[in-house]
């Protein structure tokens, strides 16, 4: 057992290096591969032009995205105002990065799933609504985190003592 760890270990090292040298046949381009390709950074530069592309897209096209986008926004303009931490921002931009990235890849389900068939398919409702859940679940979770961050910062969050958050004063 162990020979064979090692020998798969070794085996590795030699074949990843060459392996890196190649495209993967899988990764989509927008140019065939064998012409001509563009300098490193000119691709790097095009990858960033396509995620942004595809956030506008969401932006766009998608009204739970403007949703999600506009509370990020309210959140950050809540926690200058409250004059946060930087612990506390940590948290904030987690939750708004998580939910923002969860509303993309949801989005991106929806529309392969969209190119696959506009008819009704037990599996891509299941897809879909799996998608959505998600969301759900991130919103929440993002939710709960602002209260936790900014209920300490109110003016009616004078609680003498609280089982769950200690002494807040």
């Amino acid at each position: 057992m162990v020979c064979c760890t090692l020998i798969a270990g070794l085996l590795a090292l030699i074949v990843f290096p060459v392996a890196v040298w190649r495209p993967s046949p899988l990764a989509w381009r927008p140019y065939h591969v064998a012409a001509r390709r563009p300098a490193a950074w000119a691709a790097r530069i095009r990858s960033f032009r396509h995620a942004v592309s595809g956030l506008s897209f969401a932006l766009r096209n998608e009204p739970n995205m403007r949703i999600h986008a506009g509370a990020s926004m309210l959140v950050a303009i809540l926690g200058l105002w409250f004059g946060l931490d930087l612990s506390e921002w940590r948290w904030l931009i987690a939750a708004m990065i998580l939910v923002i990235a969860a509303e993309a890849l949801n989005t991106a389900v929806e529309q392969c799933c969209n190119a696959v068939s506009r008819s009704f398919h037990p599996a891509i409702k299941a897809a879909k609504d799996v998608a959505a859940g998600a969301v759900l679940v991130s919103a929440i979770g993002a939710s709960l985190i602002g209260i936790s961050v900014f209920a300490p910062h109110m003016p009616s969050a004078r609680i003498s003592h609280s089982p769950i958050c200690g002494q807040i004063e």
